[in-house]
């Protein structure tokens, strides 16, 4: 399967990874951008080799990245597990 560089330099890696958490966490970055951010930047694996890989058709996958309300969680549960995360619920923290 061919891989697209990453484009976050090793050296730099934790530091982007936990500005990316971070996002995440503040809920300033959607799940489907995050998919595609960590496959892109991190992983550097096309949009139809990360389908493949995870059971998905491209266009799930697309729509997963797009934010597609119409996906199911099932998806969006295959197709971030082989990025190391999980689909949880956690407590809103209100300020």
């Amino acid at each position: 399967m061919p891989r697209m560089p990453p484009k976050v330099e090793d050296h730099k890696r934790e530091v982007a990874q936990a500005e990316l958490e971070k996002r995440m966490k503040q809920g300033k970055i959607s799940v489907g951008a995050a998919v595609r951010e960590i496959r892109q930047r991190f992983v550097g694996i096309s949009l139809e080799d990360y389908a493949q890989l995870c059971g998905l058709s491209k266009t799930t996958l697309m729509n997963i990245e797009r934010d597609d309300s119409r996906v199911l969680l099932e998806s969006v549960k295959k197709a971030i597990e082989p990025l190391g995360y999980q689909l949880t619920l956690v407590p809103a923290e209100f300020p």
